[in-house]
Formats: C-alpha cells, structure tokens, sequence
C-alpha cells in the first residue's frame, strides 16, 4: 500500500471516528431530551439528555471500530512492512561466521520484533497514530517485552503471549518510580490522567524552589 494511499484511508478513517461520535452523541442527545419521561423531575431532563449523549456516543463509537479494525491493523501493519524495506534496502544482516555473531543477530531480530510488536498492537490504546504506535519510540528486549519511555521516571510496558487457540494477547502497564504497582493501561488518555498532575506538581515544585525578588 502506497504511502499517499495511507495517508488518505488513515484521513478518512479518523473523519469516520469522528463523525460516528457527533452523530452518536446529537442522536442520543436529542432523544434523551424528547423521550423523557413526563413523569420524572425536568430539572433533570438536560442532565438525562447529557448522560444519553455520552453513552450513544461511547456504543456508536465502539461498534464502528470493531468495524475499522481490520483496516486500522492492515495500515500498521503497512507501516512495519515499509519500515523494514528501507532497513532491508540499506543492507540485508551480513551472514554470520559464528555461532555468537548469529546469536547477537538473532537477540537484535528479537528485541526490534518486541518493539514493533508493541507498536502494532497499541493502536487499540492510541487511535491518534503519531505516539504509540511508533515503533522507533519503543525499545525492544530479548524477552520478548519492550518499554516505552513516557518521562523521568515513568515509563508504558509492553508484555505479550498467545493462549492455547494462538490468539495473541496484548498488556501494556504504566511503571512509576514512586509507585511499585504496576497499571494497566487500556486508552492513552489514562496516561494523560497519571502525566498531567505530575506535571502540576513539578511546576509548583520549581515554582516554591526560585528565590523570591528582593
């Protein structure tokens, strides 16, 4: 697939998301309002018609990306497939002439697999396709489970396996240094939610820490 031609299904892909969720939310949102029942309080009647569009648009939103998944997987995986033609036009693995150079090959086939594999899968949690879903954000061990540096001190874990069928499963958990209990994290806005205070408080930190003018 060309890449002009991904830019363009990925375009509409995002109109799509995006008209699915007004249309849930307007829909849902104005009948909430006209099919309230006469009998309860109307002071309520906005707040109802509020809750409605919220849940039209979380199911409508849900159902329609049960529908793009296969699309949004066959662009990542597009993108790997692209990726991994310009590292195999800029010189194929010389051919090793030892067992410990064929293994360093293999351990760095193993590692780049684990963090494009974490890249791959996290279009579940990131539907915005720029952060995590770049695999040259994500570093790659030789278990199989790769990293992906968030901040100082906080970093998203990737862990996979496949269950007895051969459907692979896929975790990612937020890792703090402050917090040993790892997170799971199932929508990136989660780690928006764990970043944005953090952010609060080390702008008040500094803010204390700077010698008050004379």
């Amino acid at each position: 697939m060309r890449a002009a031609v991904r830019r363009a299904v990925q375009a509409l892909i995002e109109g799509i998301d995006m008209v699915t969720l007004l249309a849930g939310a307007t829909t849902s949102a104005w009948a909430g309002y006209t099919y309230y029942p006469v009998a309860l309080d109307t002071a309520l009647r906005l707040p109802a018609a509020g809750a409605a569009a919220l849940a039209g648009a979380f199911t409508l939103s849900t159902a329609v990306d049960m529908v793009l998944a296969p699309a949004r997987r066959r662009l990542a995986q597009a993108d790997i497939a692209e990726a991994r033609s310009a590292a195999e036009s800029r010189g194929a693995a010389a051919v090793p002439g030892s067992l410990n150079e064929a293994l360093n090959q293999v351990t760095a086939a193993v590692e780049e697999d684990a963090a494009r594999r974490a890249a791959q899968a996290a279009y579940h949690l990131d539907l915005s396709s720029h952060l995590l879903v770049n695999p040259g954000r994500w570093r790659g061990y030789p278990n199989g489970e790769a990293s992906f540096y968030l901040a100082p001190a906080v970093v998203l874990h990737y862990s996979g396996d496949e269950d007895e069928h051969g459907i692979p499963h896929h975790r990612y958990t937020l890792l703090t240094s402050d917090d040993p209990t790892p997170v799971p994290i199932t929508n990136v806005r989660q780690i928006l939610e764990d970043l944005a205070p953090r952010a609060r408080t080390t702008t008040d930190a500094a803010g204390a820490a700077a010698p008050s003018p004379a």
